[in-house]
């Protein structure tokens, strides 16, 4: 009896220490700013997006400017497989072995040993698909035409019968539920940001492995299908409190309309997670890739507790950071978002910004850390002959080069062989305050 009990007890603190660990781990907003639920202690998010895991944008796929050997969207890569005779199973099995091998722990590992507080994990709506209905996705690579309306079709009856992102066993929330592991065990939060929504949210190819441009606003069943997407995520994940925020539409860009156009899905796509899960942070994008607010400021939605503004920064001469854009809600300038912070006591996050020299990603950081404003750094690892602006580069063949190196590529995505850019990540680290990741480790 006595043992039984001290089992007990021990079995019981234990489980008191994780659930009170995990209520220290929540993060919220707090006027303009992103803090500990519990502490109120102000928390800056330094993330690594994790580019090309889930979602292969072509640019990254082949160094330098290789025109017509590096493909655009996602499907186009799969197509070269395909026109060179590898069955649609071989094909399959080669992406289940790329995602298997380009993010392990040992890559999470890494990023934390850095010392970064957060992962920004972009999603491709496709791996929270069956096996099954991925391949009729699959089928338009085929016949683009004929199949995309039969897609569409298919999706629709899906829907109907709630066969949609229901099996607890998809390849999404596996590697969700996988980085959840990773990331808890280095004090780490996530970012869960859709990426590649399902019609493409834009014109950009890359970022959204589309069949049609603006494929997103132009049929119904892709914001329906969007929806069920965030409303099966956020019921799945509503008391993890090592996600941080959930990123519900990367990037729209060229949008018809703009902000009048992306608002009703923004609200509808904020309601539909509200119902299911009061904690969990949202973090808005706007038109012109995630920096245009015109139609889409906090005031203009309901159940707008808990909102975070995105801005993403690229090539952004550092003289033009200190002169106003003449549209006030146009923020990728840093005085501009700023101001619209300011003016809205809203919080605001870099969701993406890298892909230039070290000098000005040093300059960069340095004045977002300035002004209390977190940064996600893009990318971790992509291809190249040499180093590159993201943390690491994969070296040797190229998955561009065709079926012949497929299995040589899936070795050399993996952590041990990809090679650290190191003047890249000294340029990005060197201002992280060392010893205080503001991360998850109460």
């Amino acid at each position: 009896m006595k043992n039984t009990t001290k089992r007990f007890l021990c079995g019981f603190a234990i489980f008191s220490f994780l659930f009170t660990q995990a209520q220290n781990c929540w993060l919220t907003t707090k006027g303009k700013n992103i803090v500990n639920a519990s502490t109120q202690k102000n928390v800056i998010l330094r993330a690594v997006g994790l580019g090309s895991w889930d979602l292969q944008e072509g640019y990254m796929l082949h160094p330098g400017n290789c025109k017509g050997c590096a493909p655009g969207p996602q499907w186009t890569m799969k197509k070269i497989y395909y026109d060179q005779g590898v069955s649609e199973e071989k094909v399959a099995a080669f992406y289940q072995k790329w995602r298997d091998n380009f993010i392990t722990k040992k890559d999470i590992d890494y990023i934390a040993s850095l010392g970064f507080n957060s992962i920004r994990f972009p999603m491709h709506y496709d791996v929270f698909l069956t096996k099954t209905q991925r391949k009729v996705r699959n089928s338009i690579i085929l016949d683009t035409i004929q199949n995309y309306e039969h897609y569409q079709d298919s999706l629709k009856t899906w829907l109907n019968h709630n066969k949609l992102f229901t099996k607890a066993n998809l390849e999404g929330f596996k590697m969700i539920d996988n980085l959840v592991k990773w990331c808890k065990a280095n004090h780490m939060y996530i970012i869960l940001d859709l990426h590649a929504a399902p019609g493409g949210q834009g014109t950009d190819k890359n970022i959204a492995d589309t069949f049609q441009k603006n494929g997103l606003w132009k049929h119904q069943i892709f914001q329906d299908v969007t929806d069920k997407l965030w409303d099966e995520i956020s019921k799945k994940y509503n008391n993890e409190p090592t996600i941080a925020l959930y990123d519900i539409l990367n990037e729209p860009n060229n949008v018809p309309g703009g902000g009048k156009t992306i608002h009703p899905l923004l609200q509808r796509l904020i309601n539909t997670i509200r119902k299911n899960d009061s904690k969990h942070m949202i973090m808005i994008e706007g038109n012109g890739w995630g920096n245009n607010y015109n139609n889409l400021e906090p005031f203009t939605f309901k159940n707008n507790k808990g909102l975070v503004y995105n801005a993403h920064r690229y090539w952004i001469d550092p003289m033009d950071d200190e002169i106003l854009d003449k549209n006030p809600n146009q923020i990728n300038r840093l005085v501009n978002l700023i101001a619209f912070r300011d003016k809205y006591n809203v919080p605001v996050w870099v969701g993406e910004t890298g892909e230039n020299n070290n000098e000005w990603l040093s300059q960069n950081i340095q004045k977002l850390e300035r002004n209390n404003i977190g940064w996600c750094h893009w990318t971790y690892k992509r291809f190249d002959t040499k180093e590159n602006a993201a943390l690491m580069h994969i070296t040797g063949t190229f998955p561009s080069e065709g079926k012949e190196v497929m299995n040589e590529v899936l070795e050399h995505i993996k952590f041990k062989n990809c090679v650290p850019n190191l003047n890249t990540i000294k340029a990005v680290t060197k201002d992280i305050p060392k010893g205080d990741t503001t991360g998850c480790n109460n």
